[in-house]
Parts: C-alpha cells; structure tokens; sequence
C-alpha cells in the first residue's frame, strides 16, 4: 500500500477512537498506521509494512497505555477541610502535655492540640493527625 492510504487508514482510527472513548483498541492500532506509513513512504515492501503495523500495534499497548494512564489518570488526591492542616507547622501557644492537650495557632486558628511529647508555648511543631477538633502534634 502506499503510505497515504496508511495516513488515511490512521485518520479513521484515530477519529474511531475519539468517537468510541472507553476504547484504546483503535489508538494502538492508529500507532501501527503512522509508523507503517512512515515504513510505506521508504518503498519497503509491503511485508515489512504490515509486519511493522502489526507489530508496533501491539507494542503500542505495552508501552503507550501505561503512559497515557499516568498522564489521564494521575491526578493526585488533594486535602480539604481539616485533612488539609495535615503536614502543616503550627506554634505550641499553650503548653502541650501527654494525656492533656493544650492549644496551638496554625493558618491564623487556634486548635486543641495533643502529643505524646511535651512542647512549651512558642514551640514549632508539625501537624501528624487530626482527631474530630483536635491536632495531633509531633516536633
């Protein structure tokens, strides 16, 4: 074949792929296509052209489809609310003592505070956890 059927056989595919989206079945073969054109535009014979099809097509679900999950699909989980404290430091502003808890400020707010380590007021510590209203503090 020569290399514009190829370009015209990738065109459908690619516009199979948009029409049918929960498929990535055409977007492997459209790959194949495009190099096999690129194969075809060489006046290679047209063995080698449908092996290059054949082949870079089912390459392409290998390497391809764990890229482009990790493009589409790697969003990352993003805190709110008080799980967005987490991570956060805080300035001890009343004594924190194990079993008692004291208070700090952190973003402008003031919050009940507990630890299993005793930090005077003016401390800076880091925020590990939150319990219903109150942060659990590490140094």
């Amino acid at each position: 074949m020569t290399w514009i059927v190829w370009l015209i056989i990738s065109v459908t595919l690619i516009i199979f792929e948009m029409i049918i989206q929960s498929f990535f079945f055409f977007f492997c073969l459209f790959i194949g296509s495009v190099f096999a054109a690129g194969i075809s535009y060489l006046n290679i014979s047209d063995w080698v052209e449908f092996a290059v099809f054949v082949v870079t097509s089912i390459m392409s679900v290998y390497f391809v489809k764990p890229v482009l999950k990790k493009v589409f699909n790697g969003s990352k989980t993003i805190n709110s609310n008080v799980d967005a404290l987490i991570g956060e430091t805080a300035v001890v502003i009343e004594k924190v003592i194990p079993l008692k808890s004291g208070f700090v400020k952190v973003l402008g707010e003031i919050w009940r505070a507990k630890s299993d380590v005793e930090f005077e007021a003016g401390k800076i510590v880091r925020i590990e956890n939150v319990s219903g209203t109150t942060l659990i503090v590490r140094e």
